[in-house]
């Protein structure tokens, strides 16, 4: 009697099964595992002759942020990517607690109206922020820079994906063009405030000099 031949043996139209492994563990495979992850060798430096060595072509995965790859791709512009890093720098700000006040060390956690104070602070800080992003790239935004995600999470109102397969390329430079509207807005934005800061000082000092003339006087 012929041996039914066992699980991995098995035949499947005349070829045995074979499942090959990847020569590296990268890890997870699903979506979400692998978002944000960047493939890159894993080489040492010859402290010699300063060489990057691997002969074995090792690789190996690593968490990157995303935008300083888009950067580093130029697909964002520097000031874009500044612009995206105070955006994102201000709305994690608001999802922390409100932290140890700067004169109080002694006591476990800030006073209550300290820590209202402080979030309300930060609050301010990034809605002063987020009302410069135009209500068109308010979308591709907030999947890339606040979510840490890509232009395919971006959907219509249908809840279909905008960017999908060759159309990502459109997302990527959309998000690049948002991101440089941004980076505008906040720089006249800073400007502005600049200004006021000179500005009111001095109309003050006018304004006092103005009140300690005579009457008549010029």
């Amino acid at each position: 009697m012929k041996r039914k031949p066992k699980y991995h043996q098995r035949i499947i139209k005349g070829k045995p099964v074979s499942l090959s492994p990847s020569p590296w563990d990268m890890g997870a495979t699903g979506p979400a595992n692998r978002h944000g992850l960047e493939i890159e060798e894993a080489a040492d430096i010859n402290p010699e002759t300063g060489e990057v060595q691997n002969p074995n072509g090792v690789l190996r995965a690593r968490r990157v942020d995303m935008l300083g790859v888009w950067h580093r791709r130029g697909w964002i512009t520097t000031a874009g990517f500044n612009a995206a890093e105070k955006l994102r720098d201000a709305f994690e700000a608001t999802q922390r607690a409100p932290g140890w006040p700067d004169n109080d060390r002694v006591q476990s956690s800030p006073k209550p109206d300290h820590a209202v104070t402080i979030q309300i602070d930060r609050l301010s800080q990034y809605h002063a922020i987020w009302r410069l992003v135009t209500t068109d790239d308010a979308q591709i935004i907030t999947a890339c820079v606040l979510d840490r995600g890509g232009p395919d999470r971006v959907r219509d109102r249908l809840g279909r994906r905008v960017y999908v397969g060759e159309s990502v390329k459109a997302g990527y430079r959309h998000l690049g063009e948002a991101l440089d509207r941004q980076a505008k807005a906040m720089g006249e934005r800073e400007k502005k405030q600049l200004d006021d800061r000179i500005e009111k000082p001095r109309i003050a000092i006018i304004q006092k000099s103005a009140r300690g003339k005579p009457c008549g006087a010029f």
